[in-house]
């Protein structure tokens, strides 16, 4: 095999400790990025590739951090000149359950799975929608659990699952700073319904450069009176209405659905553990669906966000051009 010469820049970026194993870094990364998404013995036809890329990947020098660096860093480039960027944050389980031999190495992963959960925040264009990138990631295993033996509700946020929304939040503009001189974008975080999390809402609080917009999946205490966050938005007058092609799904069919939007600030009240915070202001984006058909099930989303939404043209994914 005959590896291509790389340029300086990359060799500095990605460093194993060894000439030898940073060449082979390159060498499948190339490979990679023709056939991204293949199985490695599709990558890799030569037989003595792919046993070297085992290899490597089995050797005790490389590492999760030292594989995934050199993504941060040209990521960190292609953000550079934007003022905001999007960091879209979701949860994928690497199900190995069928690999007897390797189900001592890995753990749970739920419905009967085995292997390893990957956290990912992506880096997204926010005018044009086009990914840049990963930002952040982290991989782990859920140890396994005696048999009847529960988890403790006690343990410390940080030992948490649930801690990578946060974590994502805090190690992002470390990361962007540490791997390229530039000035720091404001980072919009989007998370899905898990990371309905108040500690996700204060990390962003207290950051100045920092957003969010979330699902929400948590009725909360909004106001100093016993106001619930649906109730109340459902309270709200109607802003506008529109159209929105549902796909068919295994409890519904195919239609059309009109939906009325309502949104509005609000004060989401902080849990008794955080026992500091005053809690959070932000804006609720309510959307209903309206004249359901007979036997189907009312779509509804509930969103909030830290970006301010008084009209129609500041609603998230609203462009000149209507609904992205």
């Amino acid at each position: 095999m005959k590896l291509r010469d790389y340029d300086s820049d990359c060799h500095t970026k990605c460093n194993f400790g060894d000439k030898r194993l940073t060449d082979r870094a390159l060498y499948i990364q190339d490979h990679l990025r023709v056939k991204y998404g293949q199985p490695l013995s599709k990558v890799f036809k030569n037989a003595s590739d792919l046993k070297r890329t085992y290899e490597f990947l089995a050797n005790s020098k490389t590492s999760f951090q030292l594989v995934t660096e050199p993504s941060h860093y040209q990521t960190a480039n292609l953000v550079k000149n934007l003022p905001i960027i999007l960091s879209v944050g979701d949860t994928s389980f690497l199900d190995y359950k069928n690999i007897k031999v390797k189900r001592e190495e890995y753990g749970p992963t739920g419905n009967g799975g085995n292997g390893l959960i990957l956290h990912t925040s992506l880096a997204v264009d926010p005018d044009y929608g086009q990914p840049l990138g990963i930002l952040w990631e982290k991989v782990w295993k859920r140890e396994k659990l005696e048999k009847g033996k529960k988890t403790k509700r006690t343990r410390p946020f940080e030992e948490k699952e649930s801690y990578k929304w946060v974590e994502a939040i805090k190690n992002i503009p470390d990361i962007l700073q540490k791997t390229s001189s530039i000035k720091l974008p404001k980072i919009i975080h989007i998370f899905d319904r898990e990371g309905d999390i108040a500690e996700v809402f204060e990390e962003v609080q207290n950051l100045e450069k920092a957003g969010l917009l979330v699902r929400a999946t948590h009725n909360r205490v909004i106001g100093d009176e016993p106001n619930y966050l649906w109730d109340y938005m459902r309270k709200q007058a109607v802003q506008f209405c529109f159209e929105l092609e549902i796909s068919p799904h295994e409890t519904r069919k195919k239609r059309t659905g009109v939906f009325e939007v309502r949104f509005c600030p609000v004060k989401l009240r902080s849990p008794q553990r955080l026992k500091e915070s005053d809690g959070f202001n932000v804006y609720a984006v309510y959307a209903t669906e309206i004249n359901v058909p007979e036997g189907e099930e009312a779509i509804s989303w509930m969103l909030l966000t830290t970006e301010k939404v008084e009209s129609i043209s500041e609603l998230p994914f609203y462009g000149e051009d209507g609904w992205n």
